[in-house]
């Protein structure tokens, strides 16, 4: 059985490729046509055939030919229900089981322990395995594309300005950036939606600590860009015209055209002196050097720079509009904020921004925030490559498997979380309280998320400025849904509320 799902695998992979690389000539419509012959006929015999008893394989279900359960799977995300997925599965075969998604053969490993297994293993049972079809949108050459030691010498490069050390240089030039837009954008406006508004001071942000980059026609462009890839990284991948991966593969190249120059124009200023080594994140990339001791070229740089402003634009935008969101129909725990907020912000004089120390003031804030992506968590869990036959819970993963681990089987259990539905932000009161591997918004490991801290810092300066801005707040809609298309948690509507400004 084993066997003839590599055999699958290796078939979807050659379908993909005849498709992409010959589909527009007559030549290749014969070649898919081939293939797609062959294929049926192989997977027909892995389909209809029964694992043999000696088989270690775990329990489960392929789906259905090439789709596997990719379809299921999506559904249960677009319905705010992706624990159903797995919890249907972990009810009918146990803990372990196997599936397909995104055309790979995968064993999904649920609870802490099977957390713990992917987490705490990197290099020594798997190594991270992204679709190469999700690499083709978010970058080939990015972090997210590499293993071993040339992951370690990547992310130590990275780390250099996502490091609390770091970070800290940047706090005064973040803060301005959060008040201005606060006070510009949103004071103006008696009711605003705060996905939108969130999501545009996060472009401004992020454009302006990663490549100093302040024209807001190039920030609209950039999130036109990034919504599409958004769509296109969690859907079926197939490159037809009229698909979202084909509009996701189209708005990669719009992307690289407007990066690239950027990219090249710092490079040239670095070398005549014009632009210092630490000005932004653009720059730490232009002068670092990989374990060889060469320079990243620019096609490196411009795809993490695109995969950090994927990770970091949504993530951070559904959690802060999130946070708004639960907060507006818990108003206790709003005004535990309110109060920590104006207790630093008392002791600041007029004009003074937030400081570094600040932030450790706002434990409470944090709190809440954790309680937040405990219930709304901005990703699913990640995919990782067996690098050998791994042994687990009596069953054997064969080398070259993929592997899931996701958040899902965790955060909202009443194995780990009592009451898990329950808005309770004092779960995180003392951390020593949260069982290990069972709360991982930014998930763990040496793959834990690069830009993990600096989201922690654009979370809790937002909420001491939107504080400091507006003395309350009120839900449009109190009962508006919260959807997952295609992927992160956010409301249907994006959250329209009604503002009050401080006097």
């Amino acid at each position: 059985m084993g066997i003839l799902l590599w055999i699958k695998a290796a078939i979807v992979a050659k379908y993909y490729d005849v498709l992409q690389a010959h589909q527009a000539t007559a030549v290749g419509v014969c070649s898919l046509t081939i293939t797609i012959m062959i294929a049926g006929f192989l997977i027909l015999k892995v389909y209809l055939k029964d694992d043999k008893p000696q088989s270690k394989l775990p329990p489960g279900s392929l789906g259905l030919p090439f789709l596997g359960e990719t379809l299921q799977f999506l559904w249960a995300l677009k319905s705010n229900k992706p624990e159903e997925f797995f919890d249907e599965r972990v009810k009918k075969f146990g803990h372990v089981f196997k599936t397909s998604l995104l055309s790979d053969p995968t064993v999904v490993v649920t609870g802490p322990s099977g957390n713990r297994l992917l987490l705490s293993n990197e290099n020594k049972l798997v190594v991270g395995a992204f679709p190469n079809s999700f690499l083709r949108l978010i970058g080939i050459d990015s972090l997210m594309s590499r293993s071993g030691g040339e992951y370690r010498v990547l992310r130590a490069a990275l780390m250099t300005f996502f490091s609390p050390e770091a970070l800290q240089n940047h706090v005064r030039k973040l803060s301005l950036k959060m008040e201005q837009h606060l006070i510009e954008k949103w004071k103006v406006r008696q009711e605003i939606n705060v996905l939108s508004m969130v999501r545009q001071l996060n472009i401004y942000s992020i454009c302006s600590l990663f490549f100093s980059l302040e024209d807001e026609h190039i920030q609209e462009q950039l999130l036109d860009i990034f919504e599409v890839l958004v769509l296109g990284s969690m859907s079926v991948p197939l490159d037809f015209p009229g698909t979202r991966y084909r509009r996701a593969l189209y708005a990669k190249k719009k992307l690289n055209i407007i990066l690239s120059p950027i990219v090249q124009e710092r490079r040239k200023h670095l070398q005549q002196g014009s632009a210092s080594s630490d000005k932004d994140l653009l720059s730490v990339l232009l002068t670092v050097k990989d374990g060889k001791g060469n320079l990243l070229t620019d096609k490196e740089i411009v795809d993490n720079i695109s995969m950090l402003i994927h990770g970091g634009l949504d993530s951070t935008t559904s959690t802060i509009t999130l946070t708004l969101k639960l907060l507006s129909s818990n108003k206790g725990c709003y005004d535990q904020i309110v109060k920590e907020q104006m207790q630093i912000l008392s002791s600041k004089k007029e004009g003074e921004v937030v400081t570094w120390q600040d932030t450790k003031k706002m434990q409470y804030t944090w709190q809440v925030v954790q309680e937040t992506l405990r219930m709304f968590p901005v990703g699913f869990g990640t995919f990782r490559r067996a690098i050998v036959d791994i042994e687990y819970n009596g069953y054997t993963i064969p080398k070259g498997w993929k592997l899931l681990w996701s958040v899902h089987s965790t955060h909202r259990k009443e194995a780990y979380f009592k009451d898990p539905d329950e808005f309770r932000p004092s779960r995180f009161e003392v951390e020593e309280a949260v069982a290990p591997y069972t709360f991982l918004p930014f998930g763990g490991g040496t793959r834990i998320c690069v830009g993990w801290e600096f989201a922690k810092l654009e979370v809790q300066l937002f909420m001491h400025y939107f504080v400091k801005t507006f003395s309350d707040y009120v839900a449009i809609d109190p009962d508006e849904n919260i959807t997952m298309d295609p992927l992160l948690p956010l409301p249907v509507n994006g959250f329209p509320i009604k503002l009050f400004p401080r006097s």
